[in-house]
This record gives C-alpha cells, sequence and structure tokens, in this order.
C-alpha cells in the first residue's frame, strides 16, 4: 500500500513532538493556508498557519528591503513560549510553539531536519 503525503507529512510532525518541550507544529504554505499541523485544542491551526506565513513575508520583506539574504529562521519569544519559523522549502514553512523554557537549540537543529523531509515530501509527484 502506497503511502500519502498526508501520512508522510503526519509522521514528520509527530516525530518533532517527541523531541519535547513542543506545543504545537504545522506545515504552512507560504500563502497562510494550513497544509497539516498537530496543535492542542485550545489553538485554531488555520489562525496559527495565517500569522506564521504573515511573519515569513514581513521578514521577507525586510530581508530583502536591508538586503540582508535569505530568511533562514524566526524566533519570536513571548513570556508563554517561543515561536520559531523555517523554510521548508520555496513554497512550504515550518513552524513550532514551545514551552517557556524549552531548549531552543536542538529545537533548530531537529527543525532544520525536518524542513528537508518537508519539502521532498511536497516536491514528490
Amino acid at each position: 500500500m502506497t503511502i500519502t503525503k498526508k501520512e508522510k507529512l503526519d509522521d514528520v510532525l509527530s516525530g518533532l513532538l517527541k523531541v519535547g518541550q513542543i506545543k504545537a507544529c504545522a506545515v504552512v504554505s507560504k500563502e497562510g493556508l494550513l497544509i497539516n499541523s498537530r496543535t492542542p485544542p485550545d489553538v485554531d491551526a488555520r489562525i496559527f498557519s495565517a500569522l506564521c506565513s504573515t511573519i515569513m513575508g514581513a521578514a521577507e520583506a525586510a530581508s530583502g528591503q536591508m538586503t540582508t539574504g535569505i530568511v533562514s529562521q524566526i524566533s519570536l519569544k513571548t513570556e508563554k513560549g517561543t515561536i520559531v519559523l523555517i523554510p521548508a522549502g520555496q513554497k512550504a514553512i515550518l513552524t513550532v510553539l514551545t514551552e517557556p523554557e524549552a531548549q531552543i537549540g536542538l529545537i533548530f537543529y531537529e527543525m532544520e531536519q525536518r524542513a528537508k523531509m518537508v519539502d521532498q515530501i511536497l516536491r514528490e509527484m
């Protein structure tokens, strides 16, 4: 039986949650559409997706204006956790919402690896 793209993305996100200290994670399109997510009931995944896309778009516009190069990661630290976004290829974003005291270095590392997986899955025919 063939494994679907959705199932492959489910595996990527489930594995990311196993890193620990992650409350929510998602793959969103650059346009803000939800592709796949693992979020608790109190997080509206569609709104989270749209907001993450907006943040990435603003960062890319700022980076372009300041000629600082391609955006490789964004982190937004708040009192209740950190939102981390990284590109997952040309058309998607991998994003997580962490616990306040999360080990960000480990999470960045895992996200970079999984962003490559997401890009590969989305490129499959």
